[in-house]
């Protein structure tokens, strides 16, 4: 078995990588030049990254409506109340969830009594699994899409990191709950049209991630205008004015997805097996309607 570590390094490592979700200052250079990741990008990169394009809450990605808050959210703030402690407001931005993650290892690392020491150990396994790794990995594949290089190598360092997390403390008995319990993609012939268009948005139900930037190249290879404003609101009008050239560029997003899900040496297999069958079964539903 892997020697498990939780030496204070380890905490100070993801406190790192988390100093840099947030923008660009002073302070995440050095952290950055620690990490030998380079120059930070620009502030107007930062901007069309993390909130335009991939904002980075867990919840938009582990939530059935696709969007801040909600459900996803309290359970990652039941997780600080389970360990007696006070969650900050967004207990789901990513760079405090990898700082709350250091802090489980650093106060590992402190305790002398080993029965505390594997009771903390066990609670900074269940974090890593249940909101860390319930998500991360497919939001790291799309910043390394999408992302500057300088956010692409944060990406590949994160990933790392977690991968040693997962070989150092082993792997989970359990899918997150997160996923156990989400929905999958709905069907327009069944439920609402709208309710379809904002599932299409949430990634748990769909296994894909799509952006805004995606939408405007969905419009420009399918020679159609996008609307200003919210993703939901483009993808409306992209299928109300080519409803199966729309769908069939959406089947083929969710086939790449399902292909990118089952790349060899995944991060979490189980995780990887459940994102992939999202995709797989997004893409079945996408070629149904498009038959009818």
């Amino acid at each position: 078995m892997a020697q498990v570590r939780s030496d204070p390094a380890l905490g100070e490592l993801f406190r790192a990588l988390g100093t840099l979700v947030e923008p660009p200052s002073s302070t995440a250079q050095r952290v950055a030049d620690l990490l030998d990741l380079g120059p930070l990008p620009t502030e107007a990169d930062y901007t069309e990254l993390f909130l335009f394009q991939l904002i980075p809450y867990a919840s938009v990605y582990l939530g059935p409506e696709g969007m801040l808050g909600g459900e996803a959210r309290d359970r990652i703030a039941g997780f600080w109340r389970a360990l007696r402690q006070e969650p900050p407001a967004e207990p789901d931005h990513l760079a405090v969830m990898l700082a709350f993650y250091a802090r489980l290892a650093e106060e590992e690392a402190d305790l002398e009594e080993a029965r505390a020491r594997e009771a903390l150990r066990r609670a900074r396994k269940a974090f890593l699994w249940e909101h860390l790794l319930s998500w991360v990995p497919p939001y790291l594949s799309k910043i390394m899409d999408l992302g500057p290089p300088f956010y692409q190598r944060w990406a590949r360092l994160l990933e790392d990191t977690l991968r040693e997390e997962v070989v150092a403390l082993g792997a989970q008995e359990r899918l997150a709950l997160h996923l156990r319990e989400a929905p999958g993609v709905a069907d327009p012939r069944k439920e609402d049209p709208d309710g379809f268009v904002g599932a299409l948005l949430s990634p748990v139900r769909t296994g894909m991630i799509i952006t805004r930037a995606d939408l405007g190249q969905a419009g420009r290879e399918l020679d159609l205008g996008t609307r200003a404003g919210e993703r939901r609101f483009v993808l409306k009008g992209l299928l109300e004015q080519d409803p199966a050239g729309t769908l069939e560029w959406l089947r083929l997003e969710a086939t790449g997805w399902a292909v990118r899900h089952a790349r060899p040496d995944p991060l979490a297999a189980r995780i990887a097996d459940f994102w992939r069958g999202r995709a797989e079964a997004t893409a079945d539903l996408l070629e149904d309607l498009a038959r009818t």
